[in-house]
């Protein structure tokens, strides 16, 4: 299990000008959604605040917020744990996922240029060198970047954010199933190819099928460990 100080400090984003809270919310919002922080793993209030070099009441806001939203869970002695998810609650999550985003994706078949289609295209070939490189870090961050391109091209105000809530949830596993799937020579972005090419010809109810499966295929290496 990696320590809780070392990720944060290799990974701490620095303050720009906004609240602390805001800033330690954002920053360990980011290092889950990204996989930074992983399953089990303890965050200590007062080791988060010397590393954000704040007081401890700010990170403990931020905590709790995160708390709130199912992204992390408390735990005694002023610690809060990134949750370890049983097999029904990753059903749960694949399903909902499944069904929110796909209908992001389908409405923004109605709204999404021509222009942020090249940039999808653009994210799935440097997600490709990621995979034949092996460097998983920047695989992840390229495979959210190109979900979240296409879901905030959608038009909804709510539906994004409520997308993010759900990987908030799912993020720390994302590494750890791109680091247990060989996603080289395209296989890692076989949807996602699909899925823009369905974009290019506005035809939501493919792009919602491939959707489907790469969330599908995301779930199915993962709740192979559960057997």
């Amino acid at each position: 299990m990696p320590n809780a100080s070392n990720v944060v400090l290799d990974a701490v984003n620095p303050v720009v000008k906004q609240s602390l809270q805001a800033h330690v919310y954002q920053e360990l919002r980011r290092l889950l959604m990204a996989g930074h922080l992983r399953p089990g793993q303890e965050l200590k209030v007062k080791d988060l605040a010397e590393h954000f070099h704040t007081s401890v009441q700010p990170v403990r806001e931020a905590i709790l917020q995160l708390v709130t939203e199912k992204a992390l869970e408390p735990t005694p002695n002023a610690t809060a744990r990134v949750p370890i998810l049983d097999r029904r609650r990753l059903i749960d999550l694949r399903n909902v996922r499944i069904a929110m985003e796909g209908l992001a994706a389908e409405l923004a078949v109605e709204h999404i240029t021509d222009a942020e289609i090249d940039a999808l295209e653009h994210i799935v070939e440097l997600e490709n060198a990621a995979d034949d490189a092996r460097r998983v870090e920047v695989s992840v961050q390229q495979n959210r970047d190109f979900h979240f391109g296409i879901y905030h091209a959608s038009a909804s105000t709510l539906l994004p954010p409520m997308i993010e809530r759900l990987w908030l949830q799912v993020g720390p596993i994302i590494r750890d199933a791109a680091e247990l799937f060989d996603a080289r020579d395209g296989k890692g972005s076989e949807h996602h190819r699909e899925m823009i090419d369905a974009l290019r010809r506005r035809d939501g109810r493919a792009l919602r099928e491939a959707l489907t499966h790469d969330i599908q295929m995301f779930f199915d290496v993962v709740l192979k460990e559960y057997e």
